[in-house]
């Protein structure tokens, strides 16, 4: 697994896992953050698909990783579940989730006193919807 982190604002400050600027007693950056992360280790994947009505499918897509050499045991999960519906002959909807955690992606938190705090991993959800015109050239 490669993590890739292009802004080097970002980098510096440790996002998405790579390893953050090295910084002196004032602040300054002595050494820039790294722009790049990799990991080795297992994916397992899994693709459902059910025909629940005549116009409705629902699709899950199921990714768990982990990996061997730093937090061996420690899951990430990529979670994907989507209703794909047939209005008429000429208009499809789809309505969909897409959860995610990943222990390597910190979110810092506002403390009280408006100070933010180290970060902690947290479950990030996307929902989706989405309709469409189907044109039969």
């Amino acid at each position: 697994k490669s993590t890739f982190v292009l802004n080097q604002r970002l980098a510096n400050q440790g996002a998405f896992g790579v390893r953050e600027a090295v910084r002196d007693n004032q602040g300054e950056i002595i050494k820039e953050g790294e722009t790049s992360r990799n990991e080795l280790g297992i994916l397992v994947t899994n693709e459902f698909e059910q025909k629940i009505f005549d116009s409705t499918i629902l699709t899950s897509r199921l990714s768990l990783y982990t990996d061997y050499l730093n937090n061996f045991g420690n899951i990430d999960i990529d979670w994907e579940l989507v209703f794909d519906f047939k209005i008429n002959s000429f208009m499809r909807a789809s309505l969909g989730a897409h959860i995610r955690y990943d222990d390597d992606i910190k979110v810092k938190n506002e403390l009280d006193d408006g100070t933010l705090s180290r970060g902690s991993p947290k479950i990030q959800l996307k929902q989706q919807l989405g309709i469409g015109i189907v044109i039969d050239l």
